[in-house]
């Protein structure tokens, strides 16, 4: 793309000032640094070597050196990851294509150097030697690459990298989609000059006689410098919209509107002026898409090469037609043995509420609802080794000890990567913390604090076979303490299979109810063993430690086929009941065992929160008096897994915390202020305590359609009014909450919450206000008792 003298000289007059000159990119405000290596991050630059400007020759496609700044290429710096970047000097995309993208980068001619996504595959020597040295060229232009090169052509089949008249070997060259060839590594060499590194070949950009080309990093010197001077009119990286203005000068609110939502009601002298106004999300999986051997899910969160390969083809994973995504086709209840597998730009099947094996927590979607208000996400490590061993495709390992680090390393990248577009280290809204004192901090500055948690069967290897314990204390503690070290603080001891902490509540889900009691028995060498609950569950905690309670083979076996009856009543059949059900349901007869207390005992030493969800009620009911017994608030309900409002009830009175899943309209209202009515004393710090639990990509679903098509949401304010949202988009994907896909993706959090202030028509406006002054005190009451368990001492 061409540029004059006059725009080149405005820009310079600005003293080569990285954040101007923007290119009209649109994004959320950010602070800004004077790194030009960071603050290059989604600008708009050329390239200015001694000997001319780097220009882009479409016929030949290279990129060349020209003495015109009107020929001069306009490259839009995209952060691949902190530091490293992808040059595009040209986008286009018609409508329902992928687009059409020319990048700075090394040539695969012959397709052997990279995979199917971009990744470098090849040999580093091979590419150094087909690219050559500039600086040996320009020395000696009659023998540029020596024998390496015309080796290497001839065994392909040509003379001097030639085959026929395509050249094949390796080049610097313009390459037309992003791969790890195509990033360069940015680097200050003196005031208002950089480097350019190749990622793959650690060569360097240089200029020789008039020439553009590579060199070694140790011969790099002024032949490799380049001033990055910014400019306007590149063509922008695809990208996720937001969709979202922010009205206020402030920017996003720190906090939300206090006058309005607290001045009334029976919370308002709670809330002070320097606490938290915003929601939390107590359970989420955005890193799920490496759980199960990591080709369960398709789509990551982010993506070095951007949302294009993020979002692209599920049918990588799922297969032709999406036939081998079985979870999909079992658990969404969309009827079809097979499902639409494009994903970018048009998404015509996915992602929808219901759509089980697809991310829905893209990072730019996050960021949607962090500027409706989200202040907090608990992000759960998760798996399941069982499954992962049935599971025939995988490329991950199934020790989950392994696993949940693979996880870690990703969340983790995935700050940085946000980071990166935001200008450095540090400078992005999404950080994760291991303290309360460091989620005010964070909060406080705008951004989204990050909590990290486990939820997984058999946590830190500790199964149990035929009753039998697969770990001792002291691997136990030793692996507790290599996750606290990483920085998790919540742990849940018992989730979907019999462990050995101790018994799991049954699962009543169809579909998953019947895969995890199959895989109870294959994993621990048993059935579920079933008693029925008292109607007034208080266990006998002598009997806790014991092996379970002994019940009569034919006992046993009715219950067994009141399980397995349960679970067929609800296929769209309808079939007579087998046998009569107990009154009050089917328990776990198995509790908290000795391991188990031990394991109670070294959570509370290092002050975790516990996760109560998922245990079976006796085990819940140990982990309560223990809690009694030694005053500790760190309990958590995170995701409506205990099925009892008189737990709920408990658990907060101990000073724990509690999270709901998210509903529409009444229902959404109703559930939010059912936590109003809990008497004072049994808040934490007089707070309501009902957060969000989304469970985004943990096999569970978000919320279902709420409204009809058409209804008149867009465009609507956050609950603070400083933030105005449209309808988002993505790619060509226009998402509205009445397209008959419902919460399709973490980012229509903020069209769900407008819509049960707007349209929940059978409830007085005092009630949902009540309702959003439950749910937007969420973070801070989580925060408080966080503080709480961060105090807490051991009782004499």
């Amino acid at each position: 793309m061409a540029h004059t003298n006059a725009k080149l000289a405005s820009c310079l007059a600005l003293g080569l000032l990285l954040a101007g000159c923007n290119g009209g990119r649109e994004s959320s405000p950010r602070e800004t640094t004077t790194d030009q290596v960071f603050s290059a991050a989604n600008q708009c630059f050329v390239l200015e070597s001694g000997e001319g400007f780097v220009s882009a020759d479409n016929d030949s496609a290279l990129y060349t050196l020209s003495a015109n700044a009107d020929a001069a290429a306009a490259f839009y710096f995209k952060p691949a990851r902190l530091g490293d970047y992808l040059l595009l000097s040209h986008y286009s995309r018609a409508q329902g294509e992928r687009g059409n993208k020319s990048l700075l980068g090394i040539s695969d001619p012959l397709g052997e150097l990279l995979d199917d996504t971009g990744n470098f595959i090849g040999e580093v020597g091979y590419v150094v030697s087909a690219v050559g040295d500039i600086l040996d060229f320009a020395t000696d232009p009659l023998a540029p690459l020596g024998g390496p090169v015309r080796d290497l052509g001839e065994g392909l089949g040509g003379v001097g990298g030639q085959l026929g008249d395509q050249n094949v070997a390796p080049r610097l060259a313009m390459v037309d989609e992003a791969s790890d060839l195509a990033v360069w590594t940015l680097t200050e060499r003196a005031p208002g000059k950089v480097s350019l590194k190749n990622a793959v070949t650690g060569q360097t950009l240089a200029v020789a006689n008039g020439q553009l080309g590579l060199t070694s990093a140790a011969r790099a010197a002024e032949a490799s410098e380049f001033r990055m001077i910014p400019t306007q009119g590149c063509d922008s990286y695809p990208e996720a919209s937001l969709n979202a203005t922010v009205l206020d000068k402030r920017g996003p609110a720190k906090y939300l509107n206090e006058v309005a939502l607290f001045t009334q009601g029976p919370n308002a002298s709670l809330i002070g002026d320097e606490d938290v106004y915003g929601f939390i999300d107590a359970h989420s999986h955005i890193t799920a898409y490496e759980f199960i051997g990591g080709r369960v899910n398709y789509g990551d969160p982010f993506h070095k090469f951007g949302v294009d390969h993020a979002l692209d083809n599920c049918a990588v994973n799922h297969g032709p037609q999406g036939l081998l995504g079985l979870v999909e086709t079992v658990t969404s209840g969309h009827g079809q043995p097979a499902h639409q597998t494009r994903g970018w730009p048009d998404f015509p099947f996915w992602p929808r509420h219901n759509s089980l094996q697809h991310h829905q927590s893209y990072y730019r979607w996050i960021e949607r609802a962090h500027l409706a208000g989200l202040k907090i996400l608990v992000n759960h490590f998760t798996g399941n080794e069982v499954l992962c061993q049935l599971n025939p495709q995988k490329q991950n390992a199934c020790d989950f000890e392994d696993n949940w680090r693979l996880q870690a390393q990703r969340i983790f990248e995935m700050q940085d990567y946000i980071d990166a577009q935001h200008g450095g280290p540090g400078q992005g809204w999404f950080r994760i913390v291991d303290t309360p004192a460091d989620a005010r901090r964070i909060i406080d500055e705008g951004k989204l604090a990050v909590v990290l948690g486990i939820e997984i069967s058999k946590i830190f290897n500790c199964g149990e076979f035929l009753g039998m314990s697969e770990c001792s204390v002291e691997e136990m503690t030793e692996r507790l303490d290599a996750a606290y070290r990483v920085g998790i603080r919540h742990i849940f001891p018992i989730h979907k299979f019999d462990n050995a902490f101790g018994g799991v509540v049954p699962d009543e889900a169809l579909g998953i109810g019947t895969v995890l009691y199959v895989g109870n028995l294959a994993e621990t060498g048993h059935m579920l063993e079933f008693e029925e609950c008292p109607e007034n569950f208080v266990s006998d905690s002598a009997n806790d430690e014991n092996a379970p309670n002994p019940l009569g083979i034919i006992d046993q076996l009715l219950f067994q086929l009141e399980y397995v009856e349960g679970q067929v009543q609800q296929t769209p059949i309808p079939l007579p009941p087998l046998i009569p059900a107990t009154e009050q349901g089917l328990c776990n007869v198995r509790g908290l065992t000795e391991i188990g207390h031990a394991f109670i005992d070294e959570l509370m030493k290092r002050r975790m929160i516990i996760e109560v969800d998922h245990s079976s009620r006796k085990v819940i009911d140990r982990i309560f008096e223990l809690a009694e017994v030694n005053g500790y608030p760190g309990l958590t309900s995170s995701h409506d897994w205990l099925n009892s409002e008189e737990l709920l009830d408990r658990l907060v009175a101990n000073g724990g915390n509690i999270s709901r899943f998210v509903s529409a309209r009444e229902q959404w209202v109703d559930r939010l202020n059912k936590v109003d009515q809990r008497p004072a004393s049994q808040m934490v710090a007089g707070l309501p305590t009902t957060g969000m639990a989304s469970d985004v990509n943990g096999i569970a679903s978000l919320p279902g359609n709420s409204g009809e098509a058409g209804t008149p949401l867009y465009p609507f304010t956050s609950v603070d009014g400083r933030v105005q949202f449209e309808e988002q988009v993505t790619g060509d994907h226009v998402f509205n909450l009445y397209e008959g896909r419902g919460v399709a993706h973490y980012g229509l959090y903020p069209d769900q919450i407008a819509d049960m202030q707007r349209y929940t028509s059978e409830r007085s406006p005092e009630e949902i206000d009540r309702a959003l002054r439950q749910f937007f005190s969420s973070a801070e009451a989580y925060l408080r008792m966080w503080e709480r368990t961060e105090a807490w001492r051991p009782l004499e």
